[in-house]
């Protein structure tokens, strides 16, 4: 993937996750991606075989980039206590980044049963990851469940408060899983 060339597999993915946050997954639309990147639909072809294939594609890039990211960089704690308290940060930062792009994926695989299967092999790896880091915190099989409901919950539901919660009520919510 080329990073400087607007015409690039990159480029495409990124703007598909920005139209899917920014303008709701009804604008994913060939033509007008086309136009805001300035090229033609060959160029669109040229790197998907169709609408499909790119919708798949961008789903692909929302798991690297909004979960096996995130993973990726709890990784770097040391302990299992350090890498949950990494992980919340990063949920707590894209929360005070607003994006509904959660919300808007999760309500795409309400409609679509190929969306729905990927969206939930999504989730339950995110859950699983959870759950692995705190079995390494907790001895209770029943405490490692119990904790990874509750942040997994928390997470979800932080999206849908009636309104923008700041940073500082973030931290309070996590506040048991943060260092």
């Amino acid at each position: 993937m080329q990073n400087n060339n607007e015409t690039s597999r990159l480029a495409w993915l990124k703007l598909g996750l920005k139209t899917i946050d920014n303008e709701g997954l009804g604008q994913l639309k060939i033509n007008s991606l086309c136009k805001k990147l300035q090229v033609t639909k060959g160029s669109f072809y040229h790197w998907f075989k169709s609408k499909n294939d790119y919708e798949m594609q961008v789903l692909e890039f929302w798991k690297l980039r909004f979960t096996q990211n995130f993973i990726d960089l709890a990784e770097s704690g040391k302990t299992n206590k350090e890498k949950l308290s990494l992980l919340g940060r990063q949920c707590i930062d894209g929360t005070l980044n607003g994006n509904r792009l959660e919300y808007e994926i999760n309500a795409w695989s309400k409609e679509d049963k190929t969306v729905k299967d990927f969206v939930y092999s999504v989730y339950k790896k995110r859950f699983h990851y959870l759950m692995k880091l705190l079995s390494g915190i907790y001895q209770d099989k029943n405490l490692v469940k119990k904790h990874a409901l509750i942040l997994y919950s928390l997470v979800v539901g932080v999206d849908f408060f009636y309104r923008q919660l700041n940073r500082e009520e973030l931290e309070l919510i996590f506040s048991d899983y943060l260092l």
